[in-house]
């Protein structure tokens, strides 16, 4: 890393000595540690060692967050700054609010930036060990900082050209118990084809962003036709004042191709590479988003040179969750790195089940040769079209058209034309509305990432939140709460009693009008275990239901409903394999199991069972009977049944499923999403008359036009909406 460009630093040093008159003071303050500058009638305490650099006598001055240093005033356009500058320290940029960079999207742990605007001045503050520092720097001059959050990516569209198959892709890890913070997702912009990500030819990457003049004009007489940029990340230098979706648009439009870098944690620092990984995809493709690359474009993790074999495992197990995430957002995952390291680990792994492998790589090795051979890289890894290669890096500023910019040379040969793979078992939800438009799907964050588990569950409370349950790849149960609003609490564990009963083989949950939710679930022992959570979001652990003449339920399994009047009840397949009800009165007694009728027979025989509650008091029922179908009754607010009747199919008599769900609407009507034979999700409504509509299958995330599955699960809203959560196959 260099030192301050010299033009900065003498500005600073003019500033510290004698300011520019209605721009920045500084001056000496009561504390011989701090002094005072002051910008736009705003004073801030800043400690005396830190340079302050004025942008207005100084517009090419490069803002640099790897050292501690305040700017005042826009950033310029066309900023000299020196390439590769990576790194995180204190800083703070102090713009007029008019016109600051528009992307402020609040406080963001992940990168580790501090906003603050109250009209007059904007302020981002940049921080590495010292977060504390950075806001008494801005409380100092009466600011309040945003809240802290995490930009969420939004539920993702279709792309809008494919994008490619991993190269060796691999099963996920299990999650842990995190818990994500829930913001509103940033809004995203109109998207560039995913193609423009694709090139073959000489590119550049710089610390900033050029200008739309200067991309021009190295358009118009430079050999270079992709460009690198640094689209966020923890360690991401240098400040990007152009880097906009509308810039992006421009130079798309211009003929430019990109490499959107996202440059995080470096490998010293990992602590908890699955988490910190996941974290990284997940602001990386929110960023991204932001900027308009949409799903089926690649982002490229920026891990820097590091020592071998000291971080090695450390960094695979972080590039393994980046990977994961980012296929779970339907995006392609890049990896640049030096060939003596991150190249060399990820080659020497590439067979290695234990680590998901990028779908292309960008190797670092300054050999002056424009292409993608790598030392370290056999030739058969990677080959089709999935590389790139940063091949120089010139020690001074390059000039065309008039314009000089301070570059990295890149080879690029990358034409990704397939989907990324699926990730098989992460739980996707999608908002059926009111009107019966479906907006998409996109994943639920839980654990170290995308949650991904065996089942899913879901059910609809009276304020307009929705709470989900799955069960993880470690075999436990865990729930989440999705807001009225959208935003998402992630999956934590259920507390349990440290009995291997609470682990969890099938899983359903319920809402009452008082806000509480009941459970029900299949321990490991295979019994019915039963639990509430109260609408203060505490629980009451869980019990054992009876059996019929046993002290407890033998299940394969359950399904749950909440009435009107506060009830619920209960469907259970016994061990004999046949349906069962219960009811759960409002004091929390219960009925006690008895068997349903089936078709023509004393008994239902069937495999899975889900149930819905309506308005009316009535219940609706669904079972998938011993030979595959699809069946319906209907559970009268008098406890009387009309009896099952098999549900008609697409282009056939009758529906052959995998799985069931159900879920009533205000209005009387019920959908209904079922995994077909086919393993896609399909999903029909039942109108208020007791006619349906018939089946058509459901969209899938990123714009397929199917939605492969193993579990779907759907609840309904006060709005009239629906909600499914579906594991994804």
């Amino acid at each position: 890393m260099t030192a301050l460009r010299s033009a900065a630093v003498v500005a600073a040093a003019v500033l510290m000595a004698a300011p520019a008159a209605g721009s920045a003071v500084a001056a000496p303050a009561g504390s011989p540690d701090t002094k005072k500058v002051t910008y736009q009638g705003r004073v801030f305490q800043v400690p005396t060692a830190w340079p302050v650099v004025d942008l207005a006598a100084d517009p090419q001055a490069c803002v640099r967050f790897d050292q501690r240093a305040v700017y005042l005033g826009h950033p310029g356009e066309q900023q000299v700054c020196p390439p590769r500058l990576t790194g995180r320290s204190e800083a703070l940029l102090v713009e007029p609010a008019a016109g600051a960079a528009p992307d402020r999207e609040g406080s963001n742990p992940v990168a580790q930036t501090i906003r603050a605007e109250d009209g007059v001045v904007a302020v981002t503050g940049t921080y590495d060990t010292d977060q504390p520092l950075v806001r008494r720097i801005i409380t100092s001059a009466g600011l309040t900082p945003a809240p802290e959050h995490r930009p969420e990516p939004a539920p993702a569209a279709a792309p809008t050209a494919p994008a490619a198959k991993s190269a060796t892709p691999k099963s996920a890890a299990a999650p842990s118990s995190r818990a994500m913070a829930a913001p509103a997702p940033m809004a995203a912009a109109a998207q560039v084809p995913a193609s423009a990500t694709n090139y073959t030819g000489k590119g550049f990457d710089a610390c900033t962003a050029p200008s739309s003049a200067a991309m021009n004009a190295w358009m118009t007489s430079s050999p270079y036709r992709a460009v690198g940029i640094y689209i966020g990340g923890v360690r991401r230098g240098c400040a990007q004042p152009n880097l906009t979706s509308s810039w992006v648009q421009q130079q798309q439009s211009a003929g430019w191709s990109f490499m959107p870098l996202y440059v995080g944690v470096q490998a010293p620092k990992i602590a908890y590479p699955a988490t910190e990984g996941a974290n990284a995809a997940d602001d990386a493709v929110a960023q991204a988003q932001a900027l308009g690359f949409g799903p089926g474009t690649i982002l490229y993790y920026d891990m820097e040179g590091y020592t071998t074999p000291q971080y090695s495992a450390t960094v695979l197990a972080f590039l393994t969750a980046w990977t994961n995430e980012l296929h779970a957002w339907g995006y392609n995952s890049g990896v640049y790195s030096s060939s003596s390291s991150g190249m060399k680990d990820l080659a020497a792994n590439a067979g290695n089940s234990a680590y998901t492998m990028p779908d292309a790589v960008f190797s670092a090795n300054w050999n002056g040769k424009e292409d993608t051979a790598d030392p370290s890289i056999p030739a058969g890894y990677w080959s089709n079209h999935q590389r790139a290669h940063q091949y120089a890096s010139p020690a001074n500023p390059e000039s065309w058209g008039g314009y000089s910019i301070a570059i990295d040379q890149d080879y690029v040969d990358i034409q990704l034309t397939s989907a990324p793979p699926s990730l098989s078992s992460a739980l996707f939800l999608g908002v059926r509305q009111s009107s019966g438009a479906w907006p998409g799907f996109s994943p639920l964050t839980g654990g170290a990432g995308v949650f991904r588990g065996s089942e899913a569950a879901i059910a609809g409370l009276p304020g307009g939140s929705s709470q989900e349950l799955g069960i993880g790849l470690d075999g436990r149960l865990y729930h989440g709460v999705r807001a009225a609003n959208g935003s998402w609490s992630g999956f934590a564990a259920l507390p349990d009693d440290g009995t291997p009963a609470t682990q969890a083989r099938r899983a359903a949950i319920a809402g009452l009008p008082d806000g509480s939710s009941q459970v029900v679930s299949i321990g490991s022992d295979g019994n019915v275990y039963h639990e509430s959570r109260f609408p203060d979001g505490t629980w009451s652990g869980f019990a054992p239901l009876s059996g019929v003449g046993t002290p407890s339920m033998l299940a394969g399994d359950v399904a749950i409903a909440g009435l009107s009047d506060g009830s619920s009840q209960v469907l259970a397949i016994g061990s004999d394999g046949n349906v069962y009800h219960e009811s759960r009165f409002p004091n929390g007694t219960w009925s006690g199991f008895a068997p349903l009728p089936g078709v023509n027979s004393s008994r239902m025989a069937a495999g899975r069972v889900a149930i819905t509650g309506l308005s009316d008091g009535s219940s609706q029922v669904l079972a998938i009977g011993s030979d595959g179908n699809v069946y319906h009754e209907s559970r009268f607010p008098n406890g009387t049944w009309s009896g099952f009747a098999p549900l008609s199919g697409v282009g056939a008599p009758t529906m052959g499923a995998r799985t069931v769900g159900i879920a009533g609407l205000p209005d009387g009507s019920s959908q209904v999403a079922v995994v077909g034979n086919d393993g896609n999700v399909y999903h029909e409504t039942r109108f208020g008359n007791g006619s349906w509509s018939g089946f058509a299958a459901v969209q899938g995330p990123y714009g397929a036009s199917t939605f492969p599955a193993l579990r779907a699960a759907i609840a309904g809203l006060p709005d009239g909406s629906s909600q499914l959560v579906a594991t994804r196959s």
